[in-house]
């Protein structure tokens, strides 16, 4: 019974694979400005992201700005086409590079006001501070960003990202759960609506019945989890934010990707399919974990019914519906699927040797993963190719048999994160290219300015050396004269305490500015330069500077 609720599909079909659909999504992103209804356009096509303009009297609102200063340019060039009348207003609706990092090209007069969520701010550090090396390192593979972009990235175009170009303007105005305001002749209301993020904000126009829903909804299965990585996403509280925008009977659909939607019925049933595709995931996966099922089992068993699997804005070519279901079991239960064979499991390289030798008593690892591949059972040589790799990671033949098996999932894929990150990696085994965090040390003055100091300094505890720190206990006070803050580290035994309080009871004290600590954390300027001015004072000179700085790496 369980399987019959859950399944969708015959039993003997390929496992998990996505569904082939022959909408030219293309279509969706050809490059233009749109005039949706009356003075409110749309760019679309010219980055991941859509930006929205709305015309008022004598002056305009931007709502959402593209993901660099080049692509946030061309817009506001094609914006510029239509009116002359100053941007009033930008209003961000979640805190994602493709929808920030355009913000001071259309905000160029510094007394234009941006609203956010209260909670924006805090979000572009965590990405851009706390976890911005693996998260710069995953999304480029699941952008596909060394593959010629001859397609699309299941959203938009592709991702128009460049550190040395970024034009941020933080928020300066912001949302906690709702505010009205009237700006240029415009009533709007700004509601947050967490989804996709946890700071997503919807627009809506109540004399035109216009809707902007941000993030929260687009023409593809939601990222519901995303496989660049992000913090868990309550998917309920999604369907309430969805369930809010139904209520307010919308006749007009803008997303912030992909095209709008017209007409009061239309509207519905694209809001109405979207939170019932989330939530049934969401619950046929709770109900599969009460029965005592495991992630692995349930991302291959959770299908949406027939309906909701057909309808176009539920196609799987951005989000999937087995990461999402991973996803929700996550967010639940965390790592552990109740197996008790993997409570303790032992470390993946050690897995490999030992499938390894179990696999040359009889027939060898390698000749059965080739075998799989001559098969045409690309996902099966695939994981025997890993384990390979795992048990002789400088075998050449072993990477390159992975790599053709990557190549071989990545055909008949509809999912561009998918190919995105089958084909990138192929082309990281073949050595065609290498993928690092991007340097620090090319961050662009402009966004070393913008971001807050607290950036910096609350990245620093994540960046602990545990081990050259083991034996440490010492309090170090930074004191920041041009913005009058104090900032104190105690560094204990591999754990960074960080606090703003009053420097007592400390060990070393480094009086500089705000912007000079900037421009060393991000390695933009040489700590012995920094002291050498005295742009950096402390006792004992550029020798403790450099012990400090040797505890995080």
């Amino acid at each position: 019974m369980l399987a019959t609720l859950l399944a969708c599909g015959a039993p003997d079909a390929p496992v998990n694979a996505p569904r082939q659909v022959t909408e030219p999504r293309a279509d969706l992103f050809a490059r233009e400005v749109s005039e949706v209804v009356d003075g409110i356009h749309v760019a679309i096509g010219y980055g991941l992201a859509n930006s929205i303009l709305i015309e008022g009297d004598g002056g305009v609102i931007v709502v959402d700005t593209m993901e660099s200063g080049a692509a946030a340019t061309e817009v506001l060039a094609a914006f510029r086409a239509i009116t002359d009348d100053p941007v009033v207003a930008v209003v961000l609706t979640h805190n994602h590079a493709d929808h920030v990092f355009g913000s001071a090209v259309f905000a160029a007069d510094p007394s234009v006001p941006i609203y956010a969520h209260a909670s924006t701010a805090e979000q572009i550090h965590r990405v851009v501070s706390v976890v911005s090396d693996t998260l710069q390192v995953r999304s480029l593979r699941m952008f596909g960003d060394p593959l010629p972009h001859t397609d699309n990235s299941g959203i938009g175009p592709e991702l128009r990202f460049d550190p040395a170009d970024i034009a941020l303007r933080m928020p300066t105005h912001t949302v906690q759960d709702r505010l009205e305001l009237e700006i240029a002749g415009v009533q709007l209301q700004l509601v947050h609506a967490p989804g996709e993020t946890d700071d997503q904000l919807f627009v809506y126009l109540p004399e035109r019945g216009v809707l902007l829903p941000g993030d929260n909804i687009y023409q593809a299965f939601p990222n519901t989890y995303t496989i660049r990585g992000t913090p868990h996403r309550d998917v309920n509280a999604w369907v309430s934010s969805l369930d809010a925008m139904r209520d307010l009977a919308p006749t007009v659909l803008i997303p912030s990707h992909t095209r709008p939607v017209l007409g009061a019925d239309a509207v519905q049933d694209v809001l109405t399919a979207y939170r019932d595709g989330i939530q049934y995931v969401h619950d046929q996966t709770v109900r599969g974990m009460n029965r005592g099922r495991t992630p692995d089992e349930l991302a291959h068993e959770v299908r949406l019914p027939p309906h909701l699997a057909a309808h176009p804005w539920l196609q799987e070519h951005y989000g999937r519906v087995p990461w999402s279901v991973r996803g929700v079991y996550h967010g639940y239960m965390g790592w552990f699927d109740a197996d008790a064979a993997h409570l303790e499991p032992l470390p993946p390289d050690e897995r490999a040797r030992r499938y390894a030798r179990a696999f040359t008593e009889e027939t060898s690892l390698q000749e059965q993963a080739r075998a799989a591949l001559d098969a045409s059972d690309p996902a099966w040589a695939a994981e025997l190719a890993t384990l390979w790799v795992r048990a002789a990671p400088d075998n050449a033949d072993a990477k390159q048999l992975l790599a053709e098996s990557l190549d071989a999932l990545a055909e008949g894929q509809i999912n561009r994160n998918a190919v995105n990150w089958y084909r990138t990696a192929a082309g990281e085994l073949r050595g065609d290219w290498v993928i690092t965090p991007y340097d620090p040390a090319r961050t662009s003055a402009s966004m070393l300015q913008a971001l807050p100091l607290s950036s910096f300094m609350r990245a620093m505890p994540t960046r602990l050396d545990p081990v050259a720190t083991a034996d440490v206990d010492e309090v170090v006070a930074f004191e920041f004269t041009d913005v009058g803050q104090t900032w104190v580290l105690h560094v204990r035994r591999g754990v960074a305490e960080l606090r703003q309080r009053d420097a007592t009871g400390i060990d070393v004290r480094l009086v500089t500015t705000a912007q000079t600590w900037k421009e060393v954390a991000s390695t933009a300027r040489n700590p012995a330069g920094a002291v050498a001015s005295g742009d950096i004072v402390v006792e004992g000179g550029l020798l403790t500077v450099a012990r400090v700085l040797s505890w995080f790496r």
